[in-house]
């Protein structure tokens, strides 16, 4: 009985994401702040973040591990 509860509670959370995007939203969607990573300044900050927390600064580009090698 538990299990049977368990897969209806999943399935009803499941399907509780899916919506129907009417013509007028996909405008607002659409919009620089609403992708993933849109936001320069907000990479920017996170960027500057990282480098006092670990205390470094650049590197996020280079490849290889300062032995020559890559």
């Amino acid at each position: 009985m538990r299990l049977v509860t368990a897969t209806v509670l999943l399935i009803a959370l499941g399907l509780g994401g899916c919506v129907t995007i009417q013509p007028w939203e996909r405008g607002r969607l659409a919009q620089p702040d609403m992708q993933f990573g849109g936001a320069e300044e907000l990479a920017a900050a996170e960027a500057h973040a990282t480098e006092v927390r670990e205390g470094s600064a650049g590197g996020f580009d280079a490849a290889g591990g300062g032995c020559g090698c890559n």
